[in-house]
C-alpha cells in the first residue's frame, strides 16, 4: 500500500482528501504545518507528498525545496493559489504537479497514480542520486545540501568532499583519492590544501546528536563517523 504525506493546515480538507484517497487503497499521513512535515518525512518515508503552499510557519516553495532532497519522492502542489507565476516558482523548486483546489478526488488520484508508476519505472532503470548519512542529506544533481533541515551553500570543494566521504561512509578516504576528486581534470591540491578544506566542512557541517563526523586518520585521510 503506498503511503503519501498530506502537508496541509486545513483539517477539513485533510480529512475530505484522507477518507477520499484511503477509499482508493493509499495510506495517507497528515502533516499541518512546515516543521511536523520534516519531522514525519524523515520517520515515515512516503511514496509521494501532497503539498499546500499557505503553511503557518514556512513559505510552501521552501518546504518543496526541502522534501526534495529528504524522500526524494514526488511531490504534487495541491494550493488555493492558481497564479501562473506561482507555479512557476514552485516548478523551479521542485514539485513534480500543480493541483488547484477545490481538487476533485477521482482527478487528484488519477494524478498520484501516474507519479507512482512513474517514479517505480524511474527506480528500476535508476538509483536516486540522493545520498545520506546521519541528518545530512545531499542532492548530488541538484548541488543542494541539507544539514539538520537547513539548506547550506557550501563551495564546490567542501561540496565534493562532502559527497566522497558520505558515499564512502565509514571507510578510509585517503588523501590521494580526495585530490583526485578534486582536481576533475585540472592540477590535483596539495594535502595542505586539503586539510584546510576537511576544516571548512566541519565548521559547515557542525555539531548535533545526529550529525555524522569526519575523523583524521593522521598522515593517510579521513573516515566520515556516522552518529551513534
Amino acid at each position: 500500500m503506498p503511503t503519501l504525506l498530506m502537508v496541509d493546515d486545513d483539517p477539513g480538507h485533510r480529512q475530505a482528501v484522507r477518507i477520499g484517497l484511503t477509499a482508493r487503497g493509499y495510506d495517507v499521513v497528515e502533516a499541518a504545518d512546515g516543521r511536523s512535515a520534516r519531522t514525519t518525512v524523515e520517520r515515515v518515508r512516503p511514496d509521494l507528498v501532497l503539498l499546500d503552499l499557505g503553511l503557518p510557519d514556512i513559505d510552501g516553495a521552501e518546504l518543496c525545496r526541502h522534501l526534495r532532497i529528504w524522500p526524494n519522492a514526488p511531490i504534487i502542489v495541491v494550493s488555493a493559489e492558481g497564479d501562473d507565476r506561482r507555479m512557476v516558482e514552485v516548478f523551479a523548486e521542485g514539485a513534480d504537479d500543480y493541483v488547484v483546489k477545490p481538487v476533485v478526488l477521482d482527478v487528484l488520484a488519477a494524478r498520484i497514480a501516474v507519479h507512482l508508476r512513474y517514479a517505480e519505472r524511474l527506480a528500476q532503470v535508476t538509483e536516486p542520486d540522493v545520498l545520506a548519512c546521519g541528518d545530512v542529506r545531499i542532492d548530488v544533481a541538484g548541488h543542494l545540501v541539507d544539514i539538520g533541515g537547513e539548506i547550506v551553500d557550501l563551495r564546490p570543494q567542501q561540496f565534493t568532499m562532502l559527497e566522497v566521504l558520505v558515499r564512502n561512509e565509514s571507510r578510509l578516504v585517503t588523501y590521494d583519492t580526495l585530490a583526485k576528486a578534486l582536481a576533475k581534470g585540472g592540477e590535483a591540491p596539495d594535502r595542505k590544501a586539503i586539510r584546510i578544506g576537511i576544516h571548512r566542512l566541519r565548521t559547515a557541517l557542525g555539531t548535533g546528536p545526529m550529525r555524522p563526523t569526519v575523523v583524521t586518520e593522521h598522515h593517510v585521510g579521513y573516515r566520515l563517523s556516522p552518529p551513534g
